[in-house]
C-alpha cells in the first residue's frame, strides 16, 4: 500500500525511474509515445474504452484525445512536465479518487509495452513504485515548477551546474527552450512544438503568480544561479 494518500484538488510531484537508469525515454519517438500516452491518460472515459496500442503511429490519436478530454472526466491536471533520459517529473492535480494512481499505471502501460515491442525487450521498464511527493505550500509548489523546467540542463550542460552558479543564461536558455521534452515553452508562452498545450492543464496555478512570462523566465533565472533541489528526489 502507498504511504501518499492522494486528495482530489490536492498538488503533488510524481517522479518515475526506469529499471537500472535504462536511458531511453528522451529518445525522439520514445519521448513523443509517452507525451501521447500523458495526454491519453488524462481522459477517464477515452482510457477506459479505448486503449491505444503500443504499435500504433505516435502521430495519431491526438484528436480523439483532445475530444474526449473535452468531454470525458479527467483524472488528472498535468500542470508541467519534463522527461529525462532515465526518468520523468509531473506536477499533477488529482481530479478524481485514485485519479493519479491509474493516470502513472495507464501511461507506464503504454510506454513499457511501446518499448518493449520495438527493442525485444520482456518485463517491466520501471521501478516497481512511482514517488511521490505532496506540495505542502505554495512556495514549494512554484519552486517544484522551476526544478522541472530546469532539470533538463543535467543533460544540456551537465549536472555539475546544480554545484556551481550558471553564469551566463543567456548562452543556455536557448538549449533549455530547445530541449522539446518539457512543458516549459507554454509557461513561457513561447510556440509548443509536438501539442504539449494540450497535454498541460490549471497552469494557472502558478503562472497567474507572474506578470508576465517573462518574469516567469526571470524566476528560472534567479534559480539556476543556486543549487537547485527538489528537497527528496535528486
Amino acid at each position: 500500500m502507498r504511504k501518499e494518500k492522494f486528495i482530489p484538488g490536492e498538488y503533488y510531484h510524481i517522479y518515475n525511474r526506469t529499471i537500472a537508469n535504462y536511458e531511453v525515454l528522451n529518445k525522439e519517438q520514445n519521448a513523443k509515445r509517452l507525451m501521447q500516452a500523458f495526454l491519453f491518460a488524462k481522459a477517464f472515459k477515452y482510457l477506459r474504452n479505448n486503449q491505444p496500442k503500443a504499435t500504433s503511429d505516435v502521430a495519431l490519436g491526438w484528436d480523439k484525445a483532445l475530444e474526449a478530454i473535452k468531454q470525458g472526466e479527467k483524472l488528472v491536471d498535468v500542470v508541467c512536465f519534463a522527461i529525462m533520459s532515465d526518468h520523468y517529473h509531473l506536477l499533477v492535480k488529482e481530479r478524481k479518487d485514485n485519479g493519479t494512481v491509474n493516470f502513472i499505471h495507464k501511461c507506464d502501460i503504454s510506454i513499457s509495452k511501446y518499448i518493449n515491442l520495438k527493442s525485444g525487450r520482456k518485463g517491466p521498464l520501471f521501478e516497481s513504485r512511482f514517488k511521490s511527493k505532496h506540495i505542502d505550500s505554495n512556495d514549494y509548489l512554484v519552486h517544484l515548477s522551476a526544478y522541472i523546467h530546469l532539470n533538463p540542463f543535467d543533460i544540456l550542460v551537465g549536472k555539475q551546474w546544480r554545484e556551481h552558479k550558471l553564469k551566463d543564461w543567456q548562452g543556455v536558455r536557448q538549449k533549455l527552450l530547445g530541449y522539446p521534452w518539457s512543458s516549459l515553452k507554454i509557461f513561457l508562452n513561447e510556440k509548443a512544438d509536438n501539442d504539449k498545450d494540450l497535454i498541460v492543464s490549471g497552469q494557472e496555478i502558478i503562472t497567474d503568480q507572474f506578470k508576465n512570462a517573462k518574469e516567469y523566465e526571470n524566476h528560472l533565472k534567479e534559480w539556476s544561479t543556486q543549487f537547485l533541489s527538489d528537497g527528496e528526489f535528486d
